[in-house]
């Protein structure tokens, strides 16, 4: 009889956001068929090597370590589970980064129907996942940006140009550019902050995250935020609007 080829398949996925919640899915997708005996999870800190059945139990004998780092703090995790007779196997090593996967085995059916379940969870708009190698598209948002500093940057130049270089002529003209575009100018600029602003919420709330202890919180981007980097926004936006109202008094005061 002729022994059946062992297929090897490799996925690495870049960017997920991976708590509690999103882990025993992720694990329990990639357990379907094997029995609890054969899986096993496992997390490596001050070159010590910790291993369970599941996650849960994984998690109570980190905490229950006297290690001096943060229970929260987990850079790495591993997840394999092997069919003795090999017909499939599957390897994950997850990151905060990065999560590469292998799953391998002399079942065809099995390794892809395995391999693309996990591929297709770790890219789901939930967790946000892409392959490894590839680069997002630029958010419509951020063009517009680009667009806008743009425009500013060349009143700006036209407006200094025009006040240093033409006496009091210049002086006048610019008076009127300020009385004119001023209004304006002030809308580009709260939109350019409004959309700096953005920039931060979405770069803050998509980053990558490898949290095994808490569920990572849910919803639009604002509510995926901490405490401290809602603070942290809120704080931008009052300055943003005070240098604005600063820029606007100065302006009027000198025209």
């Amino acid at each position: 009889m002729t022994t059946p080829p062992v297929i090897n398949l490799s996925t690495k996925v870049w960017d997920c956001r991976l708590g509690r919640q999103q882990l025993d899915a992720l694990f329990t997708v990639a357990s379907q068929g094997f029995q609890p005996a054969e899986v096993e999870v496992s997390h490596t800190r001050h070159n010590h090597t910790y291993t369970a059945g599941t996650l849960g139990d994984l998690i109570a004998a980190v905490t229950a370590a006297p290690l001096p780092s943060p229970i929260d703090k987990w850079d790495n995790l591993r997840f394999t589970a092997t069919d003795p007779t090999g017909r499939r196997s599957v390897e994950m090593a997850l990151a905060r980064k990065e999560v590469s996967v292998e799953v391998k085995g002399s079942d065809a059916t099995m390794v892809y129907g395995t391999e693309t379940q996990i591929r297709l969870f770790l890219q789901d708009e939930a967790v946000g996942g892409h392959p490894a190698g590839t680069t997002l598209p630029l958010p419509r948002l951020w063009v517009w940006m680009g667009a806008l500093c743009v425009l500013v940057m060349l009143y700006l130049t036209v407006s200094l140009t025009v006040m240093y270089g033409g006496g009091e002529v210049g002086a006048m003209v610019e008076s009127a550019l300020f009385l004119s575009l001023g209004p304006l100018v002030v809308v580009l600029l709260l939109a350019l902050f409004s959309m700096v602003l953005h920039m931060f919420i979405y770069a803050r709330s998509t980053r990558a995250l490898l949290v095994p202890t808490r569920d990572l919180p849910t919803g639009s981007a604002w509510s995926r935020l901490g405490a401290i980097e809602k603070i942290t926004a809120v704080g931008v936006g009052v300055a943003a609007v005070a240098a604005i109202g600063t820029l606007l008094s100065a302006g009027a005061d000198v025209f």
